[in-house]
């Protein structure tokens, strides 16, 4: 049984600053990748002993460059170096029976929440087909494409609501507790770890209870998804229009300005979609 995992850091267990821990080259990122590797070590650790034959690892923070290679579980493999979205590609198809997310957050917005944002700190909102989403929802849907169930979520409290809003059926770790956008309490790395550990072996377990998730539909009768994005500046979507024009129509057929912070996108195929994003967004 093959499982995939990805990995972020903000809503890793003790990470509660995003320029002192979270941001690479800061005063406390290297300790920080020490509570990466418990987190991510204990989900590899109970998926193996759930069942799972093969763990594919993606690191999807910053410059995917987190991971402590000689600390990380002998038996899983890792994709590095910030590929832009999960696909066939970074190893992602419909021979994977599973997905885990460890060290997610809430997206942008979220009241009372721990580093809340979504996938930077300058879009304000994400929607897919009309549902408000974050990277646990787009991540969730993408992997949904390859008929791929999210089994398992970690992160902070308010990360963990968020997902069982839109999922609803996963094994859930809760490693901090959300106080506001950077303070948490947070429970002790051991506690986290085995936490993470019962989760992820029961979700392999209950592997065959997941559902993919997709979103609804869009009854549009020449695409099958819209993704809407807003920023906080008005100065990102003029220039986003711009690089559609270059990138090909495969892979971004339908682009329009909604206002001066709001951009729309078409198209049938949604990981090729997100991608193309991604790479004008850079």
């Amino acid at each position: 049984m093959k499982i995939y995992i990805i990995i972020d850091m903000e809503g890793i267990t003790g990470v509660v600053s995003p320029d002192k821990q979270a941001k690479p080259g800061s005063p406390g990122y290297e300790e920080a990748r020490e509570f990466l590797m418990s987190d991510l070590n204990a989900a590899v650790e109970g998926t193996l002993e759930g069942g799972a034959s093969e763990v594919l690892i993606y690191d999807m923070h910053y410059y995917g460059l987190n991971v402590i290679l000689d600390k990380l579980h002998p038996k899983a493999k890792i994709i590095m170096g910030n590929p832009h979205v999960v696909s066939p590609e970074m190893g992602l198809n419909n021979t994977f029976k599973g997905m885990l997310m460890i060290g997610f957050h809430a997206m942008a917005e979220t009241e009372r929440a721990l580093l809340p944002h979504t996938y930077s700190y300058d879009m304000k909102a994400l929607y897919l087909n009309g549902v408000l989403i974050g990277e646990i929802g787009m991540e969730a849907s993408i992997a949904g494409t390859y008929g791929i169930p999210l089994v398992m979520l970690s992160g902070d409290s308010k990360g963990i609501e968020e997902g069982k809003e839109i999922v609803e059926d996963f094994e859930e770790a809760s490693v901090k507790y959300a106080i506001d956008d950077e303070a948490a309490v947070c429970l002790p790395l051991s506690i986290s770890k085995e936490i993470i550990k019962e989760k992820a072996l029961s979700a392999v377990k209950r592997i065959n209870d997941f559902k993919p998730y997709s979103p609804p539909n869009l009854n549009d009768p020449q695409y099958a998804y819209l993704i809407e994005l807003e920023f906080y500046e008005a100065n990102f979507v003029d220039k986003a229009l711009a690089a559609v024009k270059e990138i090909d129509k495969e892979i971004i057929p339908w682009a329009k300005k909604m206002s001066e912070k709001k951009i729309a996108l078409k198209g049938n195929n949604l990981p090729l979609l997100w991608k193309g994003f991604t790479k004008i967004y850079q």
